[in-house]
């Protein structure tokens, strides 16, 4: 799995009980978590490491949720 997903993971505290409510809530706080890391000028960098995570975890949606269903 990829190194920023388990950060991620590890960091993120889910609202809801419903597994597709907390990939959507996951998804959101992975969006602000790179927002507020992005510097003012929002460089490239963190832009293309946004996108590329946000990719991983919409293409890795099933394995997500049952990672999401642990906590």
């Amino acid at each position: 799995m990829n190194p920023h997903v388990i950060e991620l993971l590890q960091a993120f505290e889910p609202d809801s009980r419903s597994p597709k409510m907390r990939y959507n809530e996951f998804i959101t706080f992975v969006f602000k978590t790179f927002e507020d890391r992005m510097p003012s000028t929002n460089s490239d960098k963190y832009i293309k490491m946004r996108n590329n995570v946000l990719g991983y975890i919409v293409a890795n949606e099933k394995s997500i949720i049952k990672n999401l269903s642990k906590k």
